[in-house]
């Protein structure tokens, strides 16, 4: 099978768009993934990033190695480095952070994971939360591990890490046009929250990627 077709194929299997996995590689449309699963030639670099982003190995994705099909990450390590030949930077995870209705985090690091660094930038620091909830499904599961760039600014329509009033959630952040701000789930079973203006109300970070262990 050749490599845009093993691209599809796991795509489709973790249930990603094009956009997602384009988003989860650090691209600013669905164009580059398409043309990977159209058979355009790609460098080692990138065979990494996908390997990275699809939670594979690169033996399963080049058909090196049928018996390593779909290698799953191990928590604190998503790749063995010595396989994808890239350094691990290291994040710290806190307590899970809610995708439901609120949940305290401590702020000690509970563990620390691995996240290669053709995924992130040196510039920036991160930190990384297991999912607690279904509220952000199908986006993010419960027990997923969510990596956010650190930042005290979000812009209105990304999801992010988020203390209101004491509790920490992962939502999608919007401002109405009435100047109105709300913490926004991906699940429509959930009701959206309101900011009010005397809330004690921060944004931690901003969305990067997720990584799961199973």
């Amino acid at each position: 099978m050749e490599l845009g077709d093993k691209v599809k194929q796991r795509r489709t299997e973790l249930g990603l768009s094009q956009g997602e996995l384009a988003e989860r590689m650090g691209y600013s449309s669905r164009s580059s993934i398409n043309k990977i699963e159209n058979g355009r030639a790609v460098s080692q670099k990138i065979i990494a990033r996908l390997a990275e982003a699809l939670n594979v190995s690169i033996p399963y994705l080049m058909s090196w190695e049928e018996e390593e099909d779909k290698q799953k990450c191990e928590r604190g390590n998503l790749l063995s480095p010595e396989r994808l030949q890239i350094h691990l930077n290291t994040v710290p995870v806190y307590d899970p952070i809610s995708c439901g209705t609120g949940k305290w985090v401590d702020e000690q690091p509970v563990d620390y994971l691995g996240v290669p660094d053709t995924m992130v930038s040196k510039a920036c620091h991160y930190f990384a939360n297991p999912a607690y909830g279904d509220s952000m499904e199908p986006r993010i599961l419960n027990g997923d591990y969510i990596v956010f760039e650190q930042t005290e600014s979000i812009d209105p329509g990304c999801i992010g890490a988020f203390s209101l009033n004491g509790e920490y959630f992962c939502k999608r952040f919007k401002k109405l046009p009435d100047g109105s701000m709300w913490l926004f789930s991906e699940n429509p079973r959930y009701d959206p929250i309101p900011i009010q203006r005397d809330d004690d109300f921060r944004v931690l970070g901003k969305y990067r990627m997720r990584m799961t262990e199973n």
